[in-house]
């Protein structure tokens, strides 16, 4: 993390997860810009009766995907895009459901 200049991403292509099952993934990491930074660090200013750990503190800089889709579908230069879509339509979704009162 400490090598990543600011705006750089960082790719692991041969990571496992799982027990007992072990599931190809793409680690993604990317350090975050001094301005989102600064902004990332403001909003945790304004977020109430939390207290964050020391390694939550050194994370801070940083955003991690992990994936399964193929490096050929979706390029780490755009994993955070796909990310950023994915959680619109999961608010837009959640919007939904308080609107039209749909319950699971």
């Amino acid at each position: 993390m400490n090598t990543l200049k600011p705006g750089q991403v960082y790719e692991i292509t041969d990571a496992y997860i799982g027990k007992d099952k072990k599931l190809f993934t793409r680690v993604i990491i990317y350090r975050l810009t001094e301005k989102q930074l600064r902004e990332r660090k403001k909003k945790q200013v304004y977020t109430e009766c939390k207290t964050y750990s020391e390694k939550s503190k050194r994370l801070v800089g940083i955003n991690i995907y992990v994936t399964n889709t193929p490096l050929e579908w979706v390029p780490m230069e755009q994993i955070h895009d796909f990310y950023s879509l994915r959680w619109q339509i999961e608010i837009i979704f959640k919007t939904w459901k308080s609107l039209f009162q749909i319950h699971d």
